[in-house]
């Protein structure tokens, strides 16, 4: 199993290192440029949007993906899944606000053009205080 992370405020690296420790597994980066939250925020509103990206290939057939939920998109991580296959995708999507559900049925019909199997966990940020804060499990 191979987990990556994109993240802007630090959310979606501090879930990827959480389930690094629990698998013993070290989450590899997807780096990208380091543009202002307004550049960003107008970049995301633009679904399926590409920005290139760097990463370790994958070295195994099951992928875990953190990421961050932006307005309607998340270049780094759209970059990402256009090229990688594997057979089993989860797909972790951080969020504070609105439209997470429609959000993640964006990257699930990318990642099922990419994985045979895909699965997708929502974290609102209270929950993952919570699960950080007092150390509550995760179940795949």
């Amino acid at each position: 199993m191979d987990i990556y992370y994109f993240s802007y405020t630090g959310i979606s690296k501090e879930i990827a290192e959480w389930l690094g420790k629990k698998f013993k597994i070290k989450p590899k980066e997807i780096k990208t440029y380091r543009f202002p939250y307004f550049i960003w925020l107008v970049l995301s509103f633009i679904p399926y949007l590409s920005l290139k990206a760097l990463f370790e290939p994958p070295s195994n057939e099951t992928i875990i993906l953190c990421f961050p939920k932006w307005t309607f998109n998340c270049p780094p991580i759209t970059y990402f899944l256009k090229r990688i296959h594997c057979k089993k995708l989860i797909l972790i999507i951080s969020y504070r606000g609105w439209g997470e559900k429609s959000y993640a049925k964006l990257y699930k019909n990318l990642g099922s053009k990419k994985a045979k199997e895909v699965n997708i966990i929502l974290i609102k940020r209270k929950l993952w205080e919570k699960i950080r804060n007092n150390n509550f499990a995760l179940n795949f």
